[in-house]
């Protein structure tokens, strides 16, 4: 039973498999899969209950890939290639996710009803009921899904709660995209839900000219509250010339005209911060 994936940046596929208590590589390209690691189980329990992420791309991490052993209680962390594991967590119930922030921390959700940081030593960040995952923000905030009291909960790097979103029917899985927006799934009616925190890009206008140039009319939707300026710009090309280009206001969305044979542009619209997300934009 697959129970967790997590795509490294060589593009292999990593896939949690429970009852194996076992993770499987997967070939983007010819879609062999192969054992990638394998981990004893003598608990009599169900095996890894998902995987955590790729350590390669935080600064302060050493590499590898997180795994939380479920059954047995430990964490570990794999190399790339599989190979190699070393312990770096122990004594927990049931750990079931795991995440990393831009210091290297590793947060860990334990169903017995803590998240854990690995920082290096094992510390308590937070007593919740039966967490099942745990995600890091761009901007620094953890969110936890709770099976127990059918919640996201949401906390700052120091560990205190800033929200609660309540009522969720049994939350199986969290995400958050570029910036920041969250998404989770409903495992009890078979939903998946969004909160936009900051922004989304809804599908654009686009318009093409008797000059045979496109104007691109982004449409920006901004989260209740969230002000912070915005901009925009398209991926460079040497086939693709901007001609115009006005950036976003509060409340508007902003526009620009292009130039160009593809059949595609990429935009992107970014905040000061660590927020941003890019929109493939098909020319008519």
């Amino acid at each position: 039973m697959p129970e967790g994936i997590v795509v490294l940046g060589n593009g292999q596929i990593l896939v949690a498999e429970q009852g194996r208590n076992r993770i499987v590589a997967i070939d983007p390209a010819s879609h062999a899969a192969s054992q990638w690691r394998a981990f004893a189980n003598r608990t009599g329990q169900e095996g890894i209950d998902g995987i955590g992420p790729e350590l390669s791309n935080v600064a302060a991490a050493p590499g590898g890939v997180i795994v939380p052993d479920s059954p047995n209680g430990v964490v570990w962390r794999v190399s790339l290639d599989g190979k190699s594991a070393t312990q770096i967590g122990s004594g927990m119930t049931r750990p079931v996710g795991a995440a990393v922030d831009q210091h290297g921390r590793i947060f860990v959700a334990d169903e017995g009803g803590a998240v854990w940081t690995l920082d290096p030593a094992r510390r308590r960040f937070a007593t919740l009921p039966t967490p099942d995952d745990v995600v890091v923000g761009r901007a620094g905030h953890i969110f936890v899904n709770t099976l127990g009291d059918n919640a996201i909960h949401e906390f700052d790097a120091q560990g205190h709660q800033v929200s609660v979103l309540s009522g969720v029917n049994q939350p199986q899985g969290i995400a958050l995209d570029d910036a920041d927006n969250l998404y989770y799934t409903e495992s009890g009616n078979g939903r998946i839900g969004r909160v936009v925190r900051s922004f989304i890009l809804d599908p654009p206008k686009v318009t093409r000219t008797i000059r045979g140039t496109f104007i691109i009319c982004p449409v920006i939707r901004r989260a209740a509250g969230f002000q912070d300026a915005l901009s925009l710009v398209t991926g460079s090309s040497p086939t693709t010339a901007i001609l115009q280009l006005v950036q976003p206001g509060t409340d508007s969305s902003g526009a620009l005209e292009v130039q160009t044979p593809e059949h595609a542009v990429t935009i992107f619209v970014a905040g000061g911060g660590p927020l941003n997300l890019s929109q493939v934009v098909t020319l008519p």
